[in-house]
C-alpha cells in the first residue's frame, strides 16, 4: 500500500496539478500505485478541488483498483471541513444546529399526518354514533368523549404547525448566518458523523 501523507499545503498546488492528477486517474495506462498514490495525495488536500476529483473517481472504471478510496473520500472530507479558527467553528456548529433542525421539522411533520389521522378516524366514528343515536340515547356519552379527543387532537395539530413555522425561520436565520464559504452550501448530512466535545454521540 502506498506511504501515508501528511497534511498537503493547497498553497504548493496549481491549477495544473490538480488537471494532471485528474488526467492521471482517468488514464487506462495510469499504475494502480501512482493512482493510489494520487489518491492519497488528495486525501490530505483539504480544497474543493481535491474533493470534486476524488468524487469523480468513485464513479469511475477504474476506483475499484484503490480498495481503501471510500477511507480517501472521508478523510479528504474531514480536512476540508475542519474549522481552523473561531468563527469556522461557531459556523460549523451552525450547519450541525441547521441538521438538527431539519431533523426536528421532519419530526414535526410526522405529529401532524399522526394528529391529521386521528382526527379523520374520529370524525367517521363520530358520524357513526350519530346515526345511531336515535336508535340508543346512551351513546351521547360517547360522542361527546369521541368529540373531545377530536378537540385535544386538532389542538395538537395546529400546535404542532405553528411550531413547524417556528423551527424553519429559525432554521433559515442559522443558515443565513453562516460565513465560512466552504459551509455555505454544504448539506448538514456531510457532517453528520463529526461530533463536538461535549456532544451526544
Amino acid at each position: 500500500m502506498v506511504e501515508h501523507k501528511d497534511i498537503q499545503n493547497p498553497e504548493d498546488y496549481s491549477a495544473k496539478h490538480y488537471a494532471k492528477f485528474r488526467y492521471l486517474l482517468f488514464s487506462d495506462e495510469t499504475p494502480r500505485e501512482e493512482l493510489e498514490d494520487i489518491c492519497m495525495t488528495l486525501a490530505h488536500l483539504p480544497t474543493e478541488e481535491a474533493r470534486q476529483i476524488l468524487d469523480e473517481f468513485k464513479n469511475s472504471e477504474r476506483a475499484g483498483e484503490v480498495g481503501w478510496l471510500d477511507c480517501a473520500i472521508e478523510e479528504n472530507m474531514f480536512h476540508y471541513l475542519s474549522p481552523e479558527n473561531e468563527q469556522e467553528e461557531r459556523d460549523f456548529l451552525a450547519l450541525k444546529m441547521v441538521g438538527e433542525k431539519d431533523d426536528y421539522i421532519v419530526e414535526l411533520m410526522g405529529e401532524c399526518d399522526t394528529h391529521s389521522l386521528r382526527i379523520h378516524k374520529y370524525e367517521i366514528e363520530m358520524e357513526a354514533l350519530e346515526q345511531l343515536l336515535p336508535d340508543d340515547l346512551e351513546l351521547k356519552y360517547s360522542i361527546s368523549a369521541i368529540h373531545d379527543l377530536l378537540i385535544m387532537e386538532k389542538n395538537h395539530l395546529e400546535e404542532a404547525e405553528q411550531q413547524i413555522e417556528i423551527e424553519e425561520k429559525i432554521r433559515m436565520k442559522i443558515k443565513e448566518s453562516i460565513q465560512t464559504e466552504r459551509l455555505k452550501n454544504l448539506d448538514p448530512m456531510d457532517i453528520r458523523d463529526f461530533h463536538f466535545d461535549g456532544e451526544d454521540w
